[in-house]
């Protein structure tokens, strides 16, 4: 008898008192399963020959592995059916004081065995038998999975499927002859206790499948990133990876999904695998196309916004503005000249002192007199020689006036000087209204022009376009980087009015601000071409909302909106090429990342069973084959849907199949003693 039983039955010699109570049942039972295991585990005793105590039959060894199979079927099947009495034994003993810890329940293998079905002389008895015994029933009992085989077969094409069946058939034999191995090596060792040996088969056998799982840690972290991101979002990631592609930009899978979803866990692992020795190579091949990819791109986008640009594009765009502003004003002028000729006729020659008066005024007389000296000596003016009381005089003398006092008041002339606007303006406001009470019919015409110049004129110079008139055509008038008081509606009117002069005016030069912005962020760093130049193009044209509005209604009213969509769709991929990280990252984000990325399930499960040396190389492999399988991922033109299609993989099932197997290795494991009795 084993030690196991002996335990058992000592117990019920001492409780016989105790017959018919739910503990003595349960170490009944578990007595008469102990007996039958221990004699069906006497034929693996080593056997040379013949005894006259024991007289063993010859049995080949297919005999040896059916029965070896059927064990593995019949004890994955023990495993469902005893569980709720499994349960109940448990339950016994953590109630009963002193009750020997119970097994677990095999009904099935206990009733085949007292029936002969299965015998001791169909066991193996050498060490190499009883590993292929381990081997065989963890293939038949749950490490080979003939419905996921047939599923696979059904589901895949016969090539592709007979190398996932591979791999499964190559899992469950390292394990199984890992598990074989490790018990035979305890049993030489001495170590017999149940826990020991259960603990110990289960860990190598896990270790020994830790490479077949390799590629479900990088399973695992894809399912990860992919985390709250939806089939819709996943679409849309694709069309945009696809929209790269086609402008000759290429994108990884990992930014389309961050550009789309602001989810950025991929574009994490990516920067780690653009710094892993493994996975440099593949990832530098990848982004050493990009920066003339991106000037591609670029170039595309805006061939359809406007004609290339010359020197004379800034010309073109502020003489369009000053005929725009000179227009209006020359319309303004024919609306009130007839109100001014009949107010010339009406007043006739001016009295010569009314006019001394005028030049004599304190502050603004000065800036009177020398407003008529100039308009009489100027050819231009049209009054020239004419005498200083003629009304002609002084109205051309209130004009002057009036330039003067936008002259000296407006701050982007870079030369204002209060003191004259002020006697500019004076000046002129004093000669306005001697005229307007010397005729009604020029008091009208200076009504309407005065309205005409607060509503119309005065607000088109300080607008873009009379900036753009007065030469400020640089590409802060209808671009600035922080846009404060412009807004799409004045870019909106000031491309309609200039159209009207140009109609490829406000295109041209459009282009020609855009790709000085381009050359600009994209130009080449100290290490060479700049693979971050696009994504700082795309910052430095739409930084913000209003910034990106605006450029969309400047490119959409002078090119229309189909050279806006373009456009649009180049700087989204720059902005997704802009999630990604930088090459040179933390130390400390690397750490992390490198823990993920090697820290699998190889490394974890070896850690307690191999020297530091053999985990740290375990774990570098790991790493690297992970490394290299997400570079090839991220970089494949069909990338985001293979994300999508490695994170429905079921990232646990081979690391399920493999703690499935462990658990089968650690089980059969458990030899009780066997001793001359149990013979």
């Amino acid at each position: 008898m084993g030690a196991e039983s002996e335990e058992l039955a000592a117990w019920i010699v001492k409780n016989e008192k105790l017959k018919g109570t739910p503990q003595f049942e349960v170490v009944a039972k578990g007595l008469e399963e102990a007996i039958q295991a221990e004699k069906l585990q006497g034929g693996q005793n080593e056997y040379t020959g013949e005894s006259v105590l024991y007289e063993r039959p010859q049995v080949g060894v297919g005999r040896k592995l059916v029965q070896s199979a059927g064990k593995g079927v019949v004890g994955a099947l023990d495993t469902l059916i005893g569980a709720p009495e499994a349960v109940g034994r448990m339950y016994q003993y953590a109630t009963n004081k002193d009750m020997p810890l119970p097994n677990y329940p095999a009904p099935l293998q206990t009733a085949l065995t007292k029936a002969g079905v299965f015998t001791p002389e169909a066991e193996f008895n050498t060490p190499i038998g009883r590993i292929a015994d381990t081997t065989t029933q963890m293939y038949t009992g749950g490490g080979f999975n003939p419905m996921k085989t047939q599923k696979l077969l059904t589901a895949k094409p016969l090539f592709e499927a007979s190398k996932d069946v591979g791999k499964q058939i190559a899992l469950t034999g390292a394990q199984g002859i890992t598990a074989g191995g490790t018990s035979e090596w305890l049993k030489s060792s001495g170590i017999d206790n149940p826990l020991a040996q259960f603990a110990l088969t289960g860990g190598a056998t896990m270790a020994a499948g830790a490479p077949f799982g390799i590629r479900n840690t990088a399973s695992d972290i894809v399912n990860k990133g992919l985390q709250g991101v939806t089939p819709e979002q996943m679409q849309m990631a694709q069309a945009l990876q696809k929209r790269a592609a086609d402008m000759g930009s290429p994108i990884t899978g990992a930014e389309a999904i961050a550009q789309i979803t602001g989810n950025k866990a991929l574009v994490g692992t990516q920067r780690f695998v653009e710094n892993a020795q493994q996975s440099q190579p593949t990832m530098n091949q990848f982004m050493a196309g990009r920066p003339q990819g991106q000037r591609q791109a670029f170039q595309s986008s805006v061939d359809v916004i406007g004609l290339p640009p010359t020197s004379q594009t800034p010309f073109n765009l502020q003489q369009a503005g000053q005929q725009v502003v000179r227009g209006a004003e020359k319309g303004l002028t024919a609306s009130v000249d007839p109100f001014y000729q009949q107010g010339f006729k009406q007043m006739g020659i001016l009295p010569e002192s009314e006019v001394a008066t005028l030049k004599a005024k304190p502050k603004v007389g000065d800036a009177i007199n020398d407003a008529i000296d100039h308009v009489t000596a100027d050819a231009y003016s049209g009054v020239k020689g004419l005498p200083a009381n003629d009304p002609r005089v002084l109205n051309a003398a209130k004009i002057y006036l009036d330039a003067q006092y936008r002259k000296f008041s407006d701050p982007l002339a870079g030369n204002v000087n209060a003191a004259k606007a002020g006697n500019a303006f004076g000046g002129s406001r004093e000669i306005d209204a001697y005229l307007n009470s010397k005729s009604p019919s020029y008091a009208r015409g200076s009504q309407n022009y005065e309205t005409a110049q607060k509503t119309q004129i005065d607000p088109l110079q300080r607008s873009p376009v009379g900036q753009i008139a007065e030469g400020k055509v640089s590409g802060d008038v209808l671009m600035p980087s922080k846009p404060v008081s412009l807004y799409p509606e004045d870019i909106k009117r000031t491309v309609d009015l200039l159209r009207r002069k140009n109609p490829e005016a406000i295109p041209s030069w459009t282009r020609q601000q855009l790709e000085a912005n381009f050359n600009e962020a994209a130009q080449n760093l100290q290490g060479g071409p700049n693979q971050f130049g696009g994504p700082k193009f795309a910052a430095n044209v739409t930084g913000n909302k209003q910034q990106k509005d605006n450029l969309r209604t400047l490119v959409a009213q002078g090119s229309g909106m189909q050279a806006w969509k373009g456009f649009e769709d180049f700087l989204e991929v720059m902005e997704a090429q802009g999630q990604r990280m930088p090459a040179n990252s933390a130390t400390t984000f690397n750490e992390m990342a490198r823990q993920e990325m090697g820290g699998g399930l190889a490394t974890k499960l070896t850690t307690p069973l191999t020297p530091s040396r053999l985990t740290k190389g375990l774990e570098q492999w790991q790493m690297g084959n992970n490394a290299q399988t997400l570079a090839k991922m991220l970089t494949d033109p069909d990338s985001v849907k293979k994300l999508e299609e490695l994170a429905r993989t079921g990232p646990k099932s081979a690391k399920g199949q493999i703690l499935v197997n462990s658990l089968i290795g650690g089980y059969i494991s458990q030899k009780p003693e066997i001793t001359e009795e149990s013979k």
